[in-house]
């Protein structure tokens, strides 16, 4: 009996590769993309080819489910040798090479494997005849292939024939596809590939370079949004947040050498947040059609190819950071300090390592900005919409005939109260940029009522501080405080009754603080302080609020 100590054994590694690549259809696919782009490919087709299974449950429609992917592009094609090596895992007359897209030699068969059980692959060059092979999971399983077979001339199928028409190029068919997104549902899978792949390809959109999905063209989708391309009709497009900021970084295993990684920060528009940045239904579909939230993030872009988009490595996730985008471009000679693996799916900065600290302070100041700009568009659109008293507001107002009058206030001399108006109504408009509407209303509102509550953000402090202007009191509720993103947003946005009874705790708690002794105030001043912080460290366990936009709000 023969011991088999090969390096491989056959029939378990081709069920692993197809486990261990690739985090989705679309992945796959950029894989083909990258290998016709470097082809020098002008132009890109996927075609499905779908059959009716039974539907999903009585009463349902039967629903198209694909059963081949046809991948085909105007490439230079391949010749017996070089398409014979494409087929095999790590294999490739590119391999090592970080002056393109790829680079290790496992995209074709790891991609293709990792979504079908075969892949066939025909590729002709200018005035010479189609070659092809193919390799099939079930056949290696089973140790009935074990090499690529020699690639043989071959006539191009006719249901495949009309994406074959170019003088050179490669059509890769996916066959017995058992492994596709959204359990290969076409219209679903479609609508998810146009938006995705517009994206991870757009630099590449824009310029000489077509891609079709069923015969649609697929345009460019900027998580940026500054090209004109990419934008709705009519929209407005991001601001660049300063300069391109550049960063020269050690090439890893030559420490003479950089290579430059470049940052671009973006700011959304205004009226964006305005109008679609509540969370009423209403205003969904506008947030919806522009992937507002889908685009959020950090966008790394690999030789002008997106490969990863994620949340702001330096910040916790947050739902102002929907407003701003930020784009990190490196060179395929940085793909170590990048964590990127032969699946070009996955890029990260790490905080603490080298190149997360190199850009740590550049970052996180700009963020900080960005953030301070987007959250006084939230005290605008607040005091904008507000127009007039809260409830809380209301109901103080009618009881306060029947509370203890607050020392000192109704005695105040109409031109003192006049004077404390107007410089507090001056430095709230000074401080948010508020509108004259919103100017006027502050005004009306603490000539009117006993008691009010506004909004600030300081960072560090109590969750709420007193103050008296005028003979109103004020309650000045502090927006940087946990507990005001992880439990007073959601009661805004799903329980009026909820908020109002928190602004009406607040109240009683402020004008307790005002009518006690100048002792009881000392103690109060105290006492804040401790039980906000202990508030901060109760409330931080909470899940952060995204908004019911965001897949986590609830």
């Amino acid at each position: 009996m023969k011991t088999d100590y090969s390096i491989v054994r056959q029939d378990r590694f081709i069920e692993a590769t197809r486990d261990s690549g690739y985090k989705s259809t679309e992945s796959a696919l950029s894989e083909l993309i990258d290998n016709s782009i470097q082809a020098r490919a002008s132009s890109v087709a996927i075609e499905f080819v779908t059959l009716d299974e039974a539907s999903d449950g009585p009463g349902r429609p039967k629903m198209p489910r694909i059963m081949e992917v046809l991948i085909a592009d105007n490439g230079h094609g391949m010749d017996s040798d070089t398409l014979r090596r494409s087929l095999r895992f790590g294999d490739s007359s590119r391999f090592g090479d970080r002056n393109g897209l790829g680079r290790f030699g496992m995209g074709l068969p790891n991609a293709s494997v990792s979504q079908c059980e075969r892949v066939e692959v025909y590729s002709w060059r200018r005035g010479a005849k189609p070659l092809h092979t193919f390799i099939d999971v079930e056949l290696i399983a089973k140790g009935e292939q074990e090499e690529v077979p020699e690639p043989r001339e071959a006539v191009i199928p006719a249901p495949y024939a009309h994406l074959c028409t170019s003088p050179s190029g490669t059509l890769v068919v996916w066959k017995r596809c058992d492994r596709l997104d959204h359990d290969g549902k076409s219209e679903t899978l479609v609508k998810t590939l146009r938006s995705n792949l517009g994206r991870i390809f757009r630099y590449f959109l824009i310029r000489d370079f077509d891609l079709t999905i069923n015969g649609d063209a697929v345009g460019p989708m900027d998580p940026l949004y500054l090209m004109p391309q990419a934008r709705l009709s009519g929209d407005a497009l991001a601001t660049q947040h300063g300069d391109t900021m550049k960063f020269e970084v050690p090439i890893p295993g030559k420490p003479d050498q950089t290579s430059t990684v470049e940052v671009v920060f973006t700011l959304l528009p205004e009226e964006w947040h305005t109008k679609f940045g509540g969370r009423p239904k209403e205003q969904r579909s506008g947030n919806l059609a522009r992937q507002i939230d889908k685009t959020a993030g950090f966008s790394f872009v690999r030789a002008w190819r997106e490969i990863d988009l994620t949340p702001s490595p330096y910040r916790v996730k947050h739902h102002l950071h929907r407003w701003y985008r930020v784009e990190v471009r490196f060179s395929p000679e940085l793909d170590e300090l990048f964590g990127v693996t032969h699946t070009k799916q996955h890029a990260r900065l790490v905080p603490g390592t080298a190149l997360s600290n190199i850009l740590e302070k550049a970052i996180t100041l700009n963020e900080a900005t960005l953030i301070d700009t987007i959250e006084g568009w939230t005290r605008k659109a607040a005091a904008s919409k507000r127009g007039g008293p809260s409830p809380a507001e209301e109901y103080a107002k009618q009881v306060a005939g029947q509370m203890k009058p607050v020392e000192g206030l109704a005695d105040k001399p109409t031109s003192e109260v006049k004077q404390e108006i107007a410089a507090f109504v001056h430095e709230r408009a000074s401080a948010s940029g508020s509108p004259a509407e919103a100017t006027a209303d502050l005004d009306q509102r603490l000539s009117q009522f006993p008691i009010i509550i506004e909004r600030e953000s300081l960072p560090g402090a109590p969750i709420y501080r007193v103050k008296v202007v005028g003979r109103t009191i004020v309650v000045m509720l502090n927006t940087a405080h946990p507990f005001y993103e992880r439990v007073y947003k959601r009661l805004e946005d799903h329980s009026s009754v909820g908020r109002t009874g928190v602004d009406l705790l607040l109240m009683s708690l402020a004008r307790s603080e005002v009518n006690g002794s100048e002792e009881a105030r000392d103690w109060y001043d105290a006492q804040r302080q401790d039980w906000s912080q202990n508030l901060k460290l109760l409330t931080s366990q909470l899940p952060e609020y995204e908004g019911l936009d965001s897949p986590g709000g609830k």
